[in-house]
């Protein structure tokens, strides 16, 4: 049994809940790390009727289909692209739940083409909302990146107008309109984009670049990621964010639990990166729900505490990686065993 599988086996069986059951669910970006993932728990433990991996990536959908860990018949492959309204319309026909994983998620590269990034982003979302109202689409469950958090990047902003779409068409829907809900988290270990295969590919040479070495960043694991994926299609009300109790580590620290050897080169911070991140800002505060391993940010259109359970937090609260609890070289490198994929996914 791999690692994915010891997670769900630890994490108990996630069935999809009422009225989601025996539903097609539909995961855009399906090819990607977070999608694949995803991929994985719907066909392994929901008990989904049909799984759509959709994605505009042809080569990725011809490396999954020949994947022993995705020969189920439940899955259907379906080349498109979240900027084809028309495409989209088609690929949620039937579909109950919506995954939405695609995006620009390349913070320089984003930088550079940043009209890019406003189309797959920023319009592909308002596709989405369309779309999913067309279709009766009950639910769509949306990722977003702390890095929508007072954003510094062009990347960031345009998660951060995805989650304003997304609750508002929440508070449009109505009583028998799709739910719209949002998972918010940060750096997936071993996802394409972030540091660790760069780093993993550097330490090859012995030297490695580091931005800044007390730079934090936090960090989610496959069985963290898909457990707050979960709750949120189970107790998301509507225009609720959902973010995980996660720990961070410093660059240097995550570097030594790659490469303890290794030369180390300061390049200094690319454009649109932050020394540190957040995962809440403090303007959300009064809207908070603490559990113990997670957030809720409740929509601003509904009234009242409706997570019952969940205590407030501090006026001004955040949640910020340099304030959270850091990961030593040891943790990061048993963490980075356990979930660092040998293909870039």
């Amino acid at each position: 049994m791999d690692v994915f599988s010891d997670a769900c086996q630890e994490a108990g069986k996630m069935a999809l809940p009422e009225p989601l059951i025996g539903a097609s669910v539909l995961v855009t970006g399906g090819t990607g790390t977070t999608g694949k993932l995803l991929v994985r728990w719907l066909l392994e433990q929901s008990g989904a009727s049909r799984v759509i991996v959709f994605s505009r990536d042809e080569h990725k959908h011809h490396d999954m289909l020949r994947d022993p860990r995705f020969q189920h018949p439940a899955l259907h492959s379906m080349v498109g692209d979240i900027r084809d309204l028309r495409r989209l319309r088609h690929a949620l026909e039937g579909v109950s739940l919506l995954l939405h994983t695609a995006a620009m998620k390349h913070v320089s590269i984003a930088e550079a083409n940043p009209t890019e990034a406003v189309r797959t982003n920023i319009e592909g979302t308002m596709n989405i909302i369309e779309a999913s109202r067309d279709a009766g689409v009950l639910r769509v469950i949306a990722h977003s990146t702390d890095k929508a958090v007072q954003p510094a990047c062009i990347y960031g902003a345009t998660k951060l107008v995805m989650e304003k779409l997304l609750i508002r068409a929440d508070a449009e829907s109505g009583k028998d309109g799709p739910r719209f809900d949002i998972v918010r988290h940060g750096n997936l270990i071993g996802s394409r984009g972030s540091v660790i295969p760069l780093f993993q590919e550097q330490m090859k040479s012995g030297r490695l670049t580091l931005t800044d070495p007390e730079m934090t960043r936090f960090w989610i694991d496959d069985e963290t990621l898909v457990s707050i994926i979960y709750r949120a299609i189970v107790d998301g009300k509507g225009g609720d964010i959902f973010i995980p109790k996660l720990p961070a580590c410093r660059l240097d620290t995550l570097a030594q639990a790659i490469a303890q050897d290794a030369t180390i080169e300061i390049i200094g911070a690319r454009p649109g990166e932050k020394r540190h991140e957040a995962l809440t800002d403090p303007v959300e505060a009064s809207r908070i729900r603490q559990f113990d391993d997670y957030l809720v940010i409740t929509a601003e259109h509904r009234s009242g505490n409706s997570h019952a359970g969940g205590a407030p937090v501090t006026a001004g609260y955040q949640f910020r990686s340099d304030q959270a609890p850091l990961l030593e070289v040891q943790q990061m490198r048993d963490i980075i065993d356990g979930n660092f994929r040998t293909e870039p996914a």
